[in-house]
């Protein structure tokens, strides 16, 4: 399969790249070139700021699945607001784009990158499961991840494409926070890359019902007294392998 890849150089595209690159050929689409380049994989550079339909063309020229990783770009700008709008017009404007450029190639699969943080207003008392309402707060990066996936949500419903969410949580490797508190949120990155790789296996294009081409799956680790519940996921094939179990819950 041949796939394009968004945010190349944040570790989140990295890890989904190091997972895929031996079984696909990758495309990948960032603002920097990444310090290496697996085999199978070649890259398209852009400026911060560049969604002109030219660019997003070549991007998704041959491409048989839009991976869209969420991940904002760094910041191209001293002024906060500035940085703000930027986020945003990626968010809304910057996706639109590349996925109408995707459907009018011929694309049949996209994964959008979401995050967990839109239900943090909830206590951790509540059990969550994709029924649940989001409460994104103002907080650009909720707000961001939001909208982003907002916007795939209505190319399902107006294309026939299938098109995946998932809301990913707080991205860390397992080895690395292993002297702190548990947080219900955490997920590994190796992991969060299994569940990108599973999403692409979804292929409910020809449904005439937009629900049926549109899903959302929670990914998080599974934890011993989860917020998140991950029963969904594991209906695709997800199966978390870093659950945090040397932590200590609080």
């Amino acid at each position: 399969m041949n796939i394009l890849i968004t945010d190349a150089t944040s570790p989140l595209a990295q890890t989904i790249t190091t997972d895929l690159a031996p079984d696909h050929h990758l495309r990948l689409l960032d603002t920097t070139h990444p310090n290496t380049l697996p085999e199978n994989t070649e890259f398209i550079q852009v400026s911060p700021t560049d969604t002109d339909t030219d660019t997003a063309w070549k991007a998704v020229r041959d491409i048989d699945a839009l991976i869209l990783t969420g991940e904002p770009p760094p910041n191209q700008s001293n002024t906060p607001l500035e940085h703000q709008e930027t986020l945003l017009d990626q968010a809304i404007r910057g996706t639109h784009i590349l996925c109408q450029a995707a459907v009018d190639a011929g694309v049949k699969r996209f994964v959008y990158g979401s995050t967990l943080e839109i239900f943090s207003s909830y206590p951790d008392t509540v059990y969550i499961s994709e029924l649940h309402k989001p409460l994104p707060t103002p907080e650009t990066y909720q707000m961001v991840r939001y909208l982003g996936e907002l916007t795939c949500r209505e190319f399902a419903r107006e294309n026939r494409i299938t098109a995946t969410a998932l809301r990913l949580g707080k991205l860390v490797r397992e080895e690395d926070v292993a002297d702190q508190k548990q947080d219900p949120m955490w997920l590994d990155l190796r992991d969060a890359a299994q569940a990108f790789r599973l999403a692409l296996q979804r292929d409910d294009s020809s449904s005439i019902k937009w629900q049926g081409r549109w899903n959302i799956y929670h990914i998080c680790a599974s934890l011993a007294n989860p917020k998140f519940l991950i029963d969904q996921a594991h209906s695709m094939g997800y199966q978390p392998q870093h659950n945090f179990q040397g932590n200590i819950f609080s």
